[in-house]
């Protein structure tokens, strides 16, 4: 799915869509204007966020609220699930904030690999890349 950037600073997002971490993020490795392929997205706490390949060429989960409004079908492949984020309340959501994710079959199925992305790990990098080439090579 291709999504166009129209803005990177979290700080300028509704309210609706801003985590409790923005008072502490700076702007996005994101270029306004660049299209993006995005192969998942989640809700996390009450925002809905697109994992793309940010500008400095790695995975990257980054707030809808920064791409152009659009409709489009769920890409060929993509699973959906459900997390322990759907029944926690209060505190509860610090320790589990995901709600739902859609994307790759890798992305919903193993719970290790958003931590194994976000530690750089080269096994995951590798299936995150080869979905970001098979995506860019359907559109």
């Amino acid at each position: 799915m291709r999504v166009n950037c129209v803005a990177n600073d979290p700080k300028a997002l509704a309210d609706h869509q801003q985590s409790r971490a923005v008072p502490f993020e700076g702007v996005y490795p994101l270029t306004v204007g660049k299209v993006y392929v995005a192969v998942g997205m989640t809700i996390a706490e009450r925002a809905l966020y697109f994992l793309v390949r940010d500008d400095s060429g790695g995975p990257s989960f980054v707030p809808a609220g920064f791409f152009e409004l659009f409709t489009a079908p769920i890409p060929e492949g993509w699973r959906f699930g459900l997390e322990l984020g759907i029944r926690a309340t209060g505190r509860e959501l610090w320790a589990e904030p995901g709600v739902a994710t859609w994307g790759y079959p890798e992305l919903v199925e193993d719970p290790a690999h958003v931590q194994s992305l976000f530690e750089f790990d080269p096994d995951a990098l590798d299936v995150f890349e080869a979905h970001i080439a098979a995506a860019e090579a359907a559109s």
